[in-house]
Protein backbone atom coordinates (compact mmCIF):
# COMPACT_ATOMS: atom_id res chain seq x y z
CA UNK A 1 0.00 0.00 0.00
CA UNK A 2 1.20 3.35 -1.03
CA UNK A 3 1.16 6.13 1.29
CA UNK A 4 -0.07 9.51 0.55
CA UNK A 5 2.58 11.66 -0.50
CA UNK A 6 1.91 14.87 1.92
CA UNK A 7 1.35 12.34 5.26
CA UNK A 8 4.93 11.01 3.88
CA UNK A 9 6.22 14.49 4.00
CA UNK A 10 5.00 15.92 7.11
CA UNK A 11 6.39 12.11 8.30
CA UNK A 12 10.00 12.87 6.78
CA UNK A 13 10.04 16.52 8.07
CA UNK A 14 9.44 14.82 11.76
CA UNK A 15 11.86 13.02 11.47
CA UNK A 16 14.39 15.55 9.89
CA UNK A 17 13.02 17.99 13.21
CA UNK A 18 14.27 15.24 15.73
CA UNK A 19 17.61 14.67 14.07
CA UNK A 20 18.14 18.37 14.24
CA UNK A 21 17.38 18.43 18.00
CA UNK A 22 19.49 15.47 18.73
CA UNK A 23 22.28 17.31 17.57
CA UNK A 24 21.56 20.10 20.21
CA UNK A 25 20.81 17.18 22.61
CA UNK A 26 17.63 19.12 23.23
CA UNK A 27 14.66 16.38 23.65
CA UNK A 28 12.15 17.23 20.47
CA UNK A 29 8.53 17.94 21.46
CA UNK A 30 5.89 16.82 19.78
CA UNK A 31 5.84 18.23 16.20
CA UNK A 32 2.30 20.07 15.81
CA UNK A 33 1.70 19.46 12.61
CA UNK A 34 -2.22 19.98 10.81
CA UNK A 35 -3.96 16.97 10.30
CA UNK A 36 -3.72 15.23 6.86
CA UNK A 37 -7.22 14.17 5.83
CA UNK A 38 -7.32 11.36 3.98
CA UNK A 39 -8.76 11.60 0.68
CA UNK A 40 -10.49 8.98 -1.11
CA UNK A 41 -10.60 8.99 -4.91
CA UNK A 42 -12.18 6.26 -5.70
CA UNK A 43 -15.88 7.30 -5.47
CA UNK A 44 -17.34 10.73 -5.97
CA UNK A 45 -18.83 13.89 -8.13
CA UNK A 46 -16.42 15.97 -10.29
CA UNK A 47 -17.69 18.48 -7.67
CA UNK A 48 -16.51 16.45 -4.94
CA UNK A 49 -13.01 16.08 -6.50
CA UNK A 50 -12.21 19.21 -7.19
CA UNK A 51 -13.02 20.19 -3.21
CA UNK A 52 -10.70 17.20 -2.55
CA UNK A 53 -8.04 18.76 -4.78
CA UNK A 54 -8.36 22.28 -3.78
CA UNK A 55 -7.84 20.85 0.32
CA UNK A 56 -5.25 18.98 -0.58
CA UNK A 57 -3.32 21.93 -2.47
CA UNK A 58 -3.74 23.91 0.79
CA UNK A 59 -2.29 20.94 2.93
CA UNK A 60 0.63 21.41 0.53
CA UNK A 61 1.39 24.78 0.91
CA UNK A 62 1.12 24.57 4.05
CA UNK A 63 3.69 21.83 4.62
CA UNK A 64 6.13 23.66 2.35
CA UNK A 65 5.59 26.53 5.11
CA UNK A 66 6.63 24.37 7.56
CA UNK A 67 9.30 22.97 5.71
CA UNK A 68 10.96 26.69 4.92
CA UNK A 69 10.50 26.94 8.36
CA UNK A 70 12.42 23.97 9.47
CA UNK A 71 15.50 24.78 6.75
CA UNK A 72 15.91 28.07 8.71
CA UNK A 73 15.84 26.43 11.97
CA UNK A 74 18.24 23.84 11.11
CA UNK A 75 20.63 26.52 9.64
CA UNK A 76 20.51 28.45 13.17
CA UNK A 77 21.12 25.09 14.58
CA UNK A 78 24.23 24.29 12.60
CA UNK A 79 25.61 27.65 13.20
CA UNK A 80 25.24 26.88 16.73
CA UNK A 81 26.91 23.31 16.90
CA UNK A 82 29.77 25.58 14.52
CA UNK A 83 30.24 27.50 17.97
CA UNK A 84 30.43 24.85 20.60
CA UNK A 85 33.70 25.02 22.08
CA UNK A 86 34.75 27.70 20.54
CA UNK A 87 36.93 30.44 22.11
CA UNK A 88 36.47 34.27 21.65
CA UNK A 89 33.49 33.70 19.12
CA UNK A 90 32.57 36.69 17.24
CA UNK A 91 29.10 37.98 15.72
CA UNK A 92 28.22 36.27 12.25
CA UNK A 93 28.04 39.03 9.72
CA UNK A 94 24.96 38.80 7.70
CA UNK A 95 25.07 39.68 3.97
CA UNK A 96 23.20 42.31 1.87
CA UNK A 97 19.78 39.84 1.95
CA UNK A 98 19.96 39.25 5.83
CA UNK A 99 20.92 35.78 5.12
CA UNK A 100 24.25 34.45 7.27
CA UNK A 101 26.29 32.58 4.29
CA UNK A 102 26.22 29.33 5.45
CA UNK A 103 30.28 28.43 5.43
CA UNK A 104 29.11 26.22 8.54
CA UNK A 105 27.44 23.90 6.01
CA UNK A 106 29.83 23.99 3.45
CA UNK A 107 32.34 23.09 6.27
CA UNK A 108 30.71 19.94 7.12
CA UNK A 109 29.82 19.02 3.97
CA UNK A 110 33.74 18.95 2.93
CA UNK A 111 35.11 17.57 6.91
CA UNK A 112 32.52 14.66 5.90
CA UNK A 113 33.79 14.02 2.52
CA UNK A 114 37.75 14.34 3.51
CA UNK A 115 36.62 12.09 6.57
CA UNK A 116 38.07 14.93 9.21
CA UNK A 117 36.14 14.05 12.26
CA UNK A 118 35.77 17.42 14.17
CA UNK A 119 33.76 20.30 14.85
CA UNK A 120 32.82 22.60 12.45
CA UNK A 121 34.20 25.86 12.42
CA UNK A 122 32.31 29.30 13.27
CA UNK A 123 32.67 31.80 10.71
CA UNK A 124 32.98 35.40 10.75
CA UNK A 125 33.42 38.48 7.99
CA UNK A 126 35.79 40.53 8.14
CA UNK A 127 38.20 43.23 6.09
CA UNK A 128 40.43 41.63 3.36
CA UNK A 129 43.06 43.99 5.36
CA UNK A 130 41.85 42.33 8.53
CA UNK A 131 42.55 38.78 6.71
CA UNK A 132 45.87 39.83 5.41
CA UNK A 133 46.85 41.28 9.29
CA UNK A 134 46.18 37.77 10.52
CA UNK A 135 47.69 35.88 7.67
CA UNK A 136 50.94 37.53 8.64
CA UNK A 137 50.62 37.07 12.18
CA UNK A 138 50.89 33.43 11.13
CA UNK A 139 53.80 33.78 8.76
CA UNK A 140 55.95 35.39 11.52
CA UNK A 141 55.59 33.14 14.07
CA UNK A 142 56.78 30.84 11.37
CA UNK A 143 59.60 32.45 10.29
CA UNK A 144 61.12 35.13 12.95
CA UNK A 145 63.95 36.48 13.65
CA UNK A 146 64.15 38.05 10.16
CA UNK A 147 64.39 34.42 8.22
CA UNK A 148 62.39 35.71 5.65
CA UNK A 149 63.88 38.79 5.27
CA UNK A 150 67.65 37.20 5.19
CA UNK A 151 66.35 34.87 1.96
CA UNK A 152 65.83 37.48 0.05
CA UNK A 153 68.98 39.68 0.81
CA UNK A 154 71.15 36.37 -0.45
CA UNK A 155 68.62 35.90 -3.51
CA UNK A 156 69.38 39.47 -4.25
CA UNK A 157 73.11 38.64 -3.65
CA UNK A 158 72.59 36.22 -6.60
CA UNK A 159 71.40 38.95 -8.57
CA UNK A 160 67.63 36.71 -9.16
CA UNK A 161 65.15 39.33 -7.64
CA UNK A 162 66.00 43.06 -8.01
CA UNK A 163 66.55 43.39 -4.17
CA UNK A 164 66.30 42.60 -0.64
CA UNK A 165 62.58 42.69 0.05
CA UNK A 166 60.63 42.04 3.51
CA UNK A 167 58.40 38.76 1.74
CA UNK A 168 56.24 38.43 4.56
CA UNK A 169 53.58 40.85 3.87
CA UNK A 170 53.68 40.22 -0.12
CA UNK A 171 52.93 36.75 1.24
CA UNK A 172 50.21 37.36 3.31
CA UNK A 173 48.53 39.83 0.40
CA UNK A 174 48.70 36.95 -2.12
CA UNK A 175 47.39 34.00 0.33
CA UNK A 176 44.23 36.47 0.93
CA UNK A 177 43.58 36.49 -2.81
CA UNK A 178 44.26 32.51 -3.21
CA UNK A 179 41.99 31.64 0.02
CA UNK A 180 39.52 34.24 -0.13
CA UNK A 181 40.04 33.86 4.42
CA UNK A 182 41.81 32.39 6.81
CA UNK A 183 41.65 30.24 9.57
CA UNK A 184 42.82 32.14 12.88
CA UNK A 185 43.74 29.59 15.20
CA UNK A 186 43.85 32.13 18.40
CA UNK A 187 40.28 32.96 17.71
CA UNK A 188 39.26 29.52 16.93
CA UNK A 189 37.66 31.37 13.95
CA UNK A 190 37.45 31.18 10.26
CA UNK A 191 37.36 34.90 9.06
CA UNK A 192 36.06 35.13 5.37
CA UNK A 193 36.30 38.57 3.54
CA UNK A 194 33.96 40.97 3.13
CA UNK A 195 33.09 41.36 -0.37
CA UNK A 196 32.90 45.18 -0.11
CA UNK A 197 36.75 45.35 0.72
CA UNK A 198 37.77 42.37 -1.69
CA UNK A 199 40.16 43.58 -3.95
CA UNK A 200 38.15 41.83 -6.66
CA UNK A 201 35.29 39.50 -6.83
CA UNK A 202 37.94 36.30 -7.23
CA UNK A 203 39.12 36.76 -4.00
CA UNK A 204 35.39 36.01 -2.32
CA UNK A 205 34.93 33.31 -5.06
CA UNK A 206 37.83 31.29 -3.36
CA UNK A 207 35.98 31.32 0.61
CA UNK A 208 35.73 27.27 -0.46
CA UNK A 209 38.78 26.89 -0.87
CA UNK A 210 39.67 29.08 2.47
CA UNK A 211 37.60 26.52 4.59
CA UNK A 212 39.34 23.70 3.07
CA UNK A 213 42.71 24.95 3.95
CA UNK A 214 41.53 26.25 7.30
CA UNK A 215 39.91 22.84 8.21
CA UNK A 216 43.24 20.97 7.61
CA UNK A 217 45.45 24.16 8.75
CA UNK A 218 43.61 23.30 12.50
CA UNK A 219 43.55 19.66 12.05
CA UNK A 220 47.37 19.46 11.08
CA UNK A 221 48.81 22.91 10.95
CA UNK A 222 50.40 22.08 14.78
CA UNK A 223 52.23 18.50 13.37
CA UNK A 224 53.59 19.75 9.96
CA UNK A 225 55.18 23.02 11.38
CA UNK A 226 56.38 22.30 14.71
CA UNK A 227 58.55 24.84 16.08
CA UNK A 228 60.75 22.67 18.44
CA UNK A 229 62.37 20.88 15.33
CA UNK A 230 63.85 24.45 14.60
CA UNK A 231 63.87 26.79 11.66
CA UNK A 232 62.82 24.79 7.67
CA UNK A 233 65.08 25.16 5.22
CA UNK A 234 63.45 26.85 2.14
CA UNK A 235 63.47 23.42 0.61
CA UNK A 236 61.78 21.85 3.53
CA UNK A 237 59.18 24.76 3.76
CA UNK A 238 57.75 24.75 0.48
CA UNK A 239 57.50 20.88 0.06
CA UNK A 240 55.32 20.78 3.55
CA UNK A 241 53.38 24.01 2.40
CA UNK A 242 52.86 22.06 -1.07
CA UNK A 243 51.38 19.13 1.11
CA UNK A 244 48.68 21.27 2.79
CA UNK A 245 48.05 23.20 0.20
CA UNK A 246 47.88 20.40 -2.21
CA UNK A 247 45.19 18.88 0.16
CA UNK A 248 43.22 22.18 0.09
CA UNK A 249 43.05 22.37 -3.34
CA UNK A 250 41.99 18.67 -4.03
CA UNK A 251 39.31 19.09 -1.30
CA UNK A 252 37.74 22.24 -2.52
CA UNK A 253 37.87 20.46 -5.99
CA UNK A 254 36.52 16.92 -4.95
CA UNK A 255 33.58 18.85 -3.42
CA UNK A 256 32.75 21.43 -6.14
CA UNK A 257 32.32 18.27 -7.99
CA UNK A 258 29.53 17.92 -5.69
CA UNK A 259 28.45 21.12 -5.50
CA UNK A 260 29.09 23.18 -8.57
CA UNK A 261 27.76 26.49 -6.90
CA UNK A 262 31.29 26.16 -4.99
CA UNK A 263 33.45 25.50 -8.13
CA UNK A 264 36.27 28.64 -9.23
CA UNK A 265 34.26 31.29 -10.69
CA UNK A 266 37.64 33.45 -11.80
CA UNK A 267 37.92 32.82 -15.82
CA UNK A 268 40.95 35.57 -15.86
CA UNK A 269 44.18 33.43 -16.76
CA UNK A 270 46.89 33.66 -14.09
CA UNK A 271 48.87 35.76 -16.46
CA UNK A 272 46.66 38.35 -17.35
CA UNK A 273 47.24 41.94 -15.27
CA UNK A 274 44.06 42.21 -14.25
CA UNK A 275 44.39 38.72 -12.22
CA UNK A 276 44.10 39.45 -8.30
CA UNK A 277 47.25 37.78 -7.53
CA UNK A 278 48.91 39.82 -10.14
CA UNK A 279 47.87 42.92 -7.69
CA UNK A 280 50.32 41.78 -5.68
CA UNK A 281 53.68 43.72 -6.49
CA UNK A 282 56.34 40.73 -5.55
CA UNK A 283 59.37 39.84 -7.87
CA UNK A 284 58.79 37.21 -9.87
CA UNK A 285 61.45 35.02 -8.32
CA UNK A 286 59.47 34.89 -5.03
CA UNK A 287 56.04 34.66 -6.97
CA UNK A 288 56.81 31.32 -8.23
CA UNK A 289 58.01 29.90 -4.64
CA UNK A 290 54.76 31.33 -3.48
CA UNK A 291 52.43 29.47 -5.90
CA UNK A 292 54.66 26.86 -6.15
CA UNK A 293 53.07 24.48 -3.20
CA UNK A 294 49.23 25.71 -4.76
CA UNK A 295 50.34 24.64 -8.47
CA UNK A 296 52.88 21.70 -7.86
CA UNK A 297 50.93 20.45 -4.18
CA UNK A 298 47.92 19.60 -6.42
CA UNK A 299 49.47 17.19 -8.27
CA UNK A 300 51.23 15.90 -5.42
CA UNK A 301 47.89 15.44 -3.20
CA UNK A 302 46.43 13.74 -6.33
CA UNK A 303 48.70 10.88 -6.55
CA UNK A 304 48.54 10.21 -3.30
CA UNK A 305 44.98 9.81 -2.43
CA UNK A 306 44.77 7.72 -5.64
CA UNK A 307 47.63 6.11 -3.82
CA UNK A 308 45.25 5.27 -0.73
CA UNK A 309 43.06 7.87 -0.53
CA UNK A 310 42.90 10.14 2.38
CA UNK A 311 44.51 8.15 4.73
CA UNK A 312 47.14 8.11 2.84
CA UNK A 313 47.26 11.92 2.35
CA UNK A 314 46.38 12.05 6.39
CA UNK A 315 49.77 9.67 7.33
CA UNK A 316 51.66 12.20 5.04
CA UNK A 317 51.12 14.72 7.88
CA UNK A 318 53.27 12.96 10.16
CA UNK A 319 55.80 11.89 7.45
CA UNK A 320 55.87 14.99 5.54
CA UNK A 321 57.46 15.49 2.13
CA UNK A 322 61.26 16.73 3.20
CA UNK A 323 62.08 18.36 -0.22
CA UNK A 324 60.55 19.78 -3.20
CA UNK A 325 62.13 17.06 -5.59
CA UNK A 326 60.16 14.53 -3.58
CA UNK A 327 56.36 16.47 -4.28
CA UNK A 328 57.84 17.25 -7.83
CA UNK A 329 58.23 13.62 -8.46
CA UNK A 330 55.45 11.64 -5.80
CA UNK A 331 56.78 8.59 -6.48
CA UNK A 332 60.16 9.29 -4.72
CA UNK A 333 57.85 9.99 -1.37
CA UNK A 334 56.83 6.92 -1.87
CA UNK A 335 59.13 4.80 -2.26
CA UNK A 336 58.95 3.43 1.31
CA UNK A 337 63.40 3.79 1.39
CA UNK A 338 63.35 7.19 0.54
CA UNK A 339 66.87 8.37 1.12
CA UNK A 340 67.58 11.00 3.81
CA UNK A 341 68.59 14.17 2.73
CA UNK A 342 72.66 14.73 1.90
CA UNK A 343 74.55 17.22 3.79
CA UNK A 344 76.96 19.44 2.05
CA UNK A 345 79.76 19.98 4.96
CA UNK A 346 82.26 22.95 5.06
CA UNK A 347 85.13 22.65 7.11
CA UNK A 348 85.02 26.20 8.03
CA UNK A 349 82.36 29.25 6.86
CA UNK A 350 83.82 32.02 7.89
CA UNK A 351 84.51 35.01 5.00
CA UNK A 352 86.57 37.48 6.47
CA UNK A 353 85.85 36.16 10.04
CA UNK A 354 82.19 36.64 9.93
CA UNK A 355 79.69 33.72 10.35
CA UNK A 356 77.25 33.92 7.28
CA UNK A 357 73.81 35.89 7.97
CA UNK A 358 72.03 32.88 5.59
CA UNK A 359 72.88 29.68 6.05
CA UNK A 360 70.18 27.43 3.39
CA UNK A 361 68.85 24.71 1.06
CA UNK A 362 67.24 26.17 -1.78
CA UNK A 363 66.25 23.04 -3.18
CA UNK A 364 65.07 21.59 -6.86
CA UNK A 365 62.84 24.02 -7.68
CA UNK A 366 64.17 26.98 -6.95
CA UNK A 367 67.37 25.61 -8.82
CA UNK A 368 64.98 24.98 -12.39
CA UNK A 369 63.41 28.57 -11.43
CA UNK A 370 66.88 29.78 -11.70
CA UNK A 371 67.92 27.82 -14.55
CA UNK A 372 64.29 28.95 -16.61
CA UNK A 373 64.99 32.31 -16.22
CA UNK A 374 67.77 32.39 -19.01
CA UNK A 375 67.68 28.65 -20.58
CA UNK A 376 64.58 26.86 -22.21
CA UNK A 377 62.29 24.55 -20.11
CA UNK A 378 64.26 21.07 -21.54
CA UNK A 379 67.55 22.76 -20.64
CA UNK A 380 66.47 24.16 -17.12
CA UNK A 381 64.80 20.12 -16.35
CA UNK A 382 67.61 18.35 -17.89
CA UNK A 383 70.02 20.65 -15.42
CA UNK A 384 68.73 20.05 -12.46
CA UNK A 385 67.31 16.52 -13.14
CA UNK A 386 70.36 14.63 -10.70
CA UNK A 387 70.51 17.30 -8.38
CA UNK A 388 71.13 15.26 -4.53
CA UNK A 389 72.31 18.40 -2.85
CA UNK A 390 73.08 22.31 -2.59
CA UNK A 391 74.07 24.73 0.59
CA UNK A 392 73.51 28.40 0.15
CA UNK A 393 75.49 30.72 2.03
CA UNK A 394 75.32 34.60 2.23
CA UNK A 395 77.29 37.25 3.88
CA UNK A 396 77.08 40.82 4.54
CA UNK A 397 79.15 43.40 2.14
CA UNK A 398 80.79 46.29 3.69
CA UNK A 399 81.85 49.50 1.96
CA UNK A 400 78.12 50.08 0.84
CA UNK A 401 77.50 47.65 -1.75
CA UNK A 402 73.96 47.16 -2.84
CA UNK A 403 74.56 43.54 -2.82
CA UNK A 404 75.87 41.27 -0.08
CA UNK A 405 78.35 38.30 -0.97
CA UNK A 406 76.95 34.83 -2.10
CA UNK A 407 78.10 31.55 -2.66
CA UNK A 408 75.93 28.34 -3.53
CA UNK A 409 77.19 24.93 -4.01
CA UNK A 410 75.41 22.45 -5.62
CA UNK A 411 76.35 18.41 -5.67
CA UNK A 412 74.68 16.37 -8.08
CA UNK A 413 74.99 12.54 -8.33
CA UNK A 414 77.29 11.84 -11.33
CA UNK A 415 79.91 14.27 -13.43
CA UNK A 416 76.83 14.18 -16.24
CA UNK A 417 74.14 15.69 -14.69
CA UNK A 418 76.80 18.36 -12.96
CA UNK A 419 77.66 19.05 -16.61
CA UNK A 420 74.01 19.82 -17.68
CA UNK A 421 73.80 22.14 -14.88
CA UNK A 422 76.98 23.77 -15.23
CA UNK A 423 76.45 24.48 -19.14
CA UNK A 424 72.59 25.58 -18.25
CA UNK A 425 73.99 28.21 -15.00
CA UNK A 426 76.82 29.20 -17.70
CA UNK A 427 74.65 30.29 -20.12
CA UNK A 428 72.45 32.08 -17.82
CA UNK A 429 75.70 34.00 -16.53
CA UNK A 430 76.86 35.07 -19.87
CA UNK A 431 73.48 36.91 -20.88
CA UNK A 432 74.07 38.56 -17.41
CA UNK A 433 77.57 39.52 -17.27
CA UNK A 434 80.68 40.45 -18.89
CA UNK A 435 83.38 37.52 -19.63
CA UNK A 436 86.26 37.97 -18.09
CA UNK A 437 87.40 34.35 -18.52
CA UNK A 438 85.97 30.98 -19.48
CA UNK A 439 83.73 30.88 -15.92
CA UNK A 440 84.52 34.62 -14.76
CA UNK A 441 82.32 37.80 -15.00
CA UNK A 442 81.69 41.27 -13.64
CA UNK A 443 79.61 43.78 -14.07
CA UNK A 444 77.96 46.29 -12.18
CA UNK A 445 80.03 45.95 -9.71
CA UNK A 446 79.95 42.35 -9.15
CA UNK A 447 82.87 39.43 -9.26
CA UNK A 448 81.36 36.05 -10.24
CA UNK A 449 82.42 32.74 -10.72
CA UNK A 450 81.49 29.44 -11.37
CA UNK A 451 83.65 26.65 -10.47
CA UNK A 452 83.47 22.70 -10.69
CA UNK A 453 84.50 20.41 -7.73
CA UNK A 454 84.03 17.80 -5.48
CA UNK A 455 85.33 15.40 -8.25
CA UNK A 456 83.70 17.16 -10.38
CA UNK A 457 79.97 16.26 -9.00
CA UNK A 458 79.74 19.59 -7.48
CA UNK A 459 79.01 23.07 -8.94
CA UNK A 460 79.48 26.35 -7.15
CA UNK A 461 78.65 29.57 -7.65
CA UNK A 462 79.92 32.71 -6.17
CA UNK A 463 78.64 36.45 -6.50
CA UNK A 464 80.52 39.02 -4.39
CA UNK A 465 81.07 42.62 -4.54
CA UNK A 466 84.15 42.39 -4.44
CA UNK A 467 87.68 40.79 -5.93
CA UNK A 468 89.05 40.03 -2.05
CA UNK A 469 85.88 38.13 -0.97
CA UNK A 470 86.20 36.22 -4.09
CA UNK A 471 89.22 34.88 -3.83
CA UNK A 472 88.61 33.89 -0.13
CA UNK A 473 85.71 32.74 -0.90
CA UNK A 474 87.35 30.24 -4.10
CA UNK A 475 89.30 28.82 -1.08
CA UNK A 476 86.63 28.56 1.53
CA UNK A 477 84.54 26.52 -1.22
CA UNK A 478 87.07 24.13 -2.79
Amino acid sequence: MKLNPAALLVILLALGGGVAFFLTGVKPPKPEAAPIKVIDVTNGTAEDLQKQIVLLQGQIEYLQGQNDALKDENAQLLQKLGTLGMKNVPKIDMKDDGVAPDFVGMGLEMMKMRKLHALPMVTTTVSQEEVEKAILAWLKHQQPNDEAKKLTRGLAALGWIPEAVDPLPLRAALLARQLGGWYDAESETMLTIDPSTASGPAVTSNEPMGIAFGQLLREYGSTLFQPQHGPLTTDMRLARESLISGDAGLTRFLHSLQNPASAPKDDLPSEDPDHPLNQVPMPAFLREMALFPFNRGFDFAQTLHSAGNFAQLNAAYSRPPISTAEVIEPEVYLNPERPAPVEIKLDNVKLNGALPFLDDRLGKFVCVTALRTYNNDEDAGLGTRGLVADRFLAWAADGGAKRDHAAWQTLFMDKSSADAFYKAMLNSLKQRYETRGEAEFTAQGRFVSLQRNRSDAGVVLIDVANEQALTALKLLMK
